[in-house]
């Protein structure tokens, strides 16, 4: 990558499941947005991929209200020109289980030193609905990089969902490396109807391994306000 503060995002937008408490939450776990705001649970994805032949494995548990909780497990390969990512998310809302399944593929370049613009397109299913397909996210990334420890990303996209209303999604970020190995991010985001802003720290423990602890506070709308810790592991395949 050519910027420290790039690193690939992981699958942004979550699945939405059957159970209307669950997909709140679910929604609430954002960011198709990535991902370095970019990636992880973050709400802003960034106009960044994988490099050539590298992987990553992540995971997180967000907390919203005492008895809601979601957990992700997902992974993701640089394919060609674009990066593959899967990923599960069993949650528990009130008493009651539910798991959600996505799929996303997701584009980016170069346009001009410092300023880059993607594509991201993400399917979610419910595992326990019937038909499981939910919905699908599209989103226009663009990120500028004016100095090293510095980024900004601003993400514009679309949740078109099988029942329901669908929803415009959209936000910005900024992120600083406020010393070597340690991140602060920013974000103020509309979400399923909703808007929400976080804060988050990153600790990168080295080249491959990282860890994230952010909290995204509920300013209007259905989504929960929730805490969230993630790692994150990049890899060689």
């Amino acid at each position: 990558m050519k910027n420290a503060m790039r690193r690939a995002a992981k699958p942004v937008t979550t699945v939405l499941p059957a159970l209307h408490g669950v997909w709140a939450l679910t929604l609430g776990v954002l960011a198709s947005g990535s991902a370095v705001a970019a990636g992880g649970h973050h709400a802003l994805d960034d106009a960044a991929i994988l490099e050539p032949g590298a992987c990553q494995v992540e995971s997180w548990f967000t907390r919203a209200r005492a008895d809601e909780r979601l957990l992700h497990l997902g992974t993701g390969c640089r394919v060609g020109p674009v990066e593959l990512g899967i990923a599960a998310e069993p949650a528990r809302v009130g008493g009651s289980s539910e798991a959600g399944y996505q799929a996303q593929v997701k584009w980016a370049t170069e346009l001009v030193p410092g300023l880059q613009a993607g594509a991201s397109v993400n399917a979610g299913w419910a595992a326990h609905a019937r038909p499981r397909y939910q919905a699908t996210t599209v989103a226009g990334l663009l990120s500028w990089f004016p100095r090293e420890d510095l980024a900004f990303h601003l993400n514009l996209g679309r949740d078109f969902v099988r029942e329901g209303d669908d929803h415009d999604r959209s936000g910005v970020s900024v992120e600083w490396t406020a010393r070597p190995g340690w991140s602060l991010t920013a974000e103020r985001y509309l979400e399923a109807g909703s808007h929400l802003a976080r804060a988050g720290v990153r600790w990168a423990i080295d080249a491959a391994w990282s860890v994230d602890l952010s909290r995204a506070q509920r300013l209007s709308g259905p989504v929960p306000s929730t805490w969230t810790l993630g790692a994150t592991w990049q890899f060689a395949r």
